[in-house]
């Protein structure tokens, strides 16, 4: 017997943990770019970008499955 309450859970708990590295990861990569200028910058800021992009995809994921 499958118990759903423990598997949602554990998808939960798999998706804030996936979202805090990103976050980590964004803040790690923000503290570098007061060093950097021109396309170097450029590149940091669309990968920046695309980390919380990612983030607010899945904090709306995670607010749909947790209805």
């Amino acid at each position: 017997m499958i118990n759903l309450k423990t598997r949602k859970t554990k998808h939960v708990n798999f998706v804030l943990d996936h979202i805090h590295h990103m976050h980590r990861s964004l803040t790690e990569k923000a503290k570098s770019l007061d060093e950097l200028k021109g396309k170097e910058l450029n590149s940091k800021v669309k990968e920046i970008q695309s980390i919380s992009k990612r983030m607010k995809q899945c904090r709306k994921y995670l607010n749909l499955i947790m209805l």
